[in-house]
């Protein structure tokens, strides 16, 4: 990979698992996704995971990378920027970890659809299968 693509894995412990991050940087585009482990993973297991799980990998869709400017900022000026940025963004943590959490926003929307769409229909069929029980009632003997 060249210096514009490249792709990172990163294990670390959020209890009770171990998770691998897997971020991957191409062409501006940055994706991410999550792997529970589970018991701390050992290195022959990791590159098994890499070989044999890669494409299982549920990546998260396309988010574009800003791109660094080679113009040199106060730090000074930098640390205000960045304190204003964070205490306008209440969401805080990595790149990885907001990727996650947009991912994670999304299906709930999606979940939250479908899960409408069938409540309207399980009701329909109810409102339907009252309709023909009272129509029946109505013929007579």
């Amino acid at each position: 990979m060249d210096a514009q693509n490249s792709c990172k894995l990163t294990i670390c412990f959020e209890d009770p698992f171990w998770v691998g991050l897997v971020e991957v940087e191409e062409g501006g585009t940055y994706r991410v996704a999550r792997h529970v482990f589970g018991p701390e993973p050992t290195l022959p297991e990791i590159e098994v995971f890499i070989r044999t799980h890669w494409r299982e990998l549920r990546f998260t869709a396309d988010l574009q990378v800003e791109k660094k400017g080679g113009k040199k900022i106060n730090p000074k000026r930098m640390r205000r920027i960045i304190e204003k940025e964070m205490a306008r963004n209440a969401t805080r943590g990595t790149k990885a970890q907001q990727a996650l959490a947009e991912q994670r926003e999304a299906n709930k929307v999606e979940r939250k659809v479908q899960s409408k769409a069938e409540r309207d229909a399980e009701r329909e069929r109810r409102f339907q299968q009252r309709s023909a029980k009272r129509k029946e009632k109505h013929r007579g003997h």
